[in-house]
């Protein structure tokens, strides 16, 4: 959003003694603005959707369960919405151009939920020139296990892409997705790897790009497509990512391809309108792999679901990469693989407090 780092975030980052630096600390904060803000200036309009946004308030009844079954509900009768979420943001440029009922990042809020907020808006009032989303179910953590969660996460992403490339808008359009938290995922490839999907008519279609891109990269393609002057000398510098775009526009519109996973897996308590079933309308759905914790591992599993509880991934104070990056790649294995296998490259199933890497603070300096 800010195409650098101010020192402060960069000396702090880890620690966060102050706060969770960017979205709701000044001292995180560029003199030089936003993205938006550069977009503005540029007299272009804005829609933001859950980007940047530190504050959520929703009804006691607003469960992931009943959002679940909400979203379905707003699908098939086009009703709106049951509940009153109100997201917003410290910064007051931003909820000047945001939408309240698009929630932060809470893990207790279904990602299709979402998207059927965002649809809403998209059939009243269309796109703006800059749109910025935030679908965080792919942190997991939430009510639903990891699989369902990263299952809604493409669900979601899938139908916004639908709807766009549908619409009269879809020849215009150029939809950057890219991930949250790449620095503590490794791959096969590098640790410090992230994919990015450039999704247009414009865009090369079948194609896997390997050329060196960043996240600077990226916000200058977005800045030079809408006609943005630089935010500081790093995006200025950056070259666009002109090489993963053609002359020649591809209209074919992308069909989003119904979940294969059940989106309510792992739930303690079912939704009232019933649990997810894809295979029961989708015959080549993958395999729904057992909840069910090896009776060897329950112990382990309670110590794990007791971590969870600590790491602020749901509700109203839900606060991104709040939990230990490597605590939160093993309980998302392990949860993933069914509590029987072990992280890769070690021997065992650890608990929360012996995981190798994991910053545990002593009893003396927690508070």
């Amino acid at each position: 959003m800010q195409a650098d780092d101010p020192e402060y975030t960069e000396s702090s980052a880890g620690e966060y003694a102050r706060s969770y630096d960017t979205e709701d600390d000044a001292l995180g904060h560029q003199r030089t603005g936003f993205l938006w803000t550069g977009a503005q200036d540029a007299g272009r309009s804005v829609r933001d959707f859950g980007e940047f946004h530190q504050f959520l308030t929703k009804p006691a009844d607003a469960s992931w369960q009943n959002l679940y079954c909400d979203a379905k509900n707003m699908r098939s009768t086009g009703a709106d919405t049951a509940y009153d979420l109100v997201s917003s943001s410290p910064i007051p440029s931003l909820n000047s151009v945001s939408v309240p009922g698009f929630a932060k990042f809470d893990t207790s809020v279904p990602d299709i939920y979402r998207a059927e907020i965002w649809k809403k808006d998209f059939a009243k009032n269309g796109p703006s020139n800059l749109n910025m989303f935030w679908l965080s179910s792919d942190h997991t953590g939430g009510p639903a296990n990891s699989p369902a969660q990263v299952a809604d996460n493409d669900l979601a992403t899938g139908r916004i892409v639908d709807t766009i490339s549908h619409s009269k808008y879809w020849k215009d359009s150029a939809i950057f997705v890219v991930e949250d938290d790449s620095q503590a995922g490794l791959d096969h490839v590098d640790g410090h790897r992230a994919p990015i999907q450039i999704i247009s008519p414009w865009a090369k279609h079948g194609t896997v790009d390997s050329r060196y891109y960043s996240q600077i990269t990226m916000i200058r393609t977005i800045e030079q497509i809408l006609g943005v002057h630089p935010m500081n000398q790093k995006d200025s510098a950056a070259t666009p990512m002109a090489s993963a775009f053609t002359k020649k526009p591809d209209y074919t519109p992308f069909t989003a391809l119904p979940n294969r996973v059940p989106l309510t897996d792992g739930l303690k308590t079912p939704p009232a309108c019933g649990v997810d079933t894809p295979a029961a309308q989708d015959p080549t759905a993958a395999a729904v792999p057992s909840t069910k914790v090896p009776a060897a591992q329950r112990e382990l599993a309670a110590q794990w679901a007791g971590w969870k509880a600590k790491q602020r991934l749901t509700g109203p104070h839900a606060v991104p990469d709040f939990a230990n990056p490597a605590q939160m790649n093993h309980f998302t294995w392990y949860e993933t693989h069914g509590w029987s296998r072990p992280y890769p490259g070690e021997k065992k199933l650890y608990a929360p407090k012996d995981v190798p890497g994991a910053f545990i603070p002593s009893a003396e300096n927690d508070g």
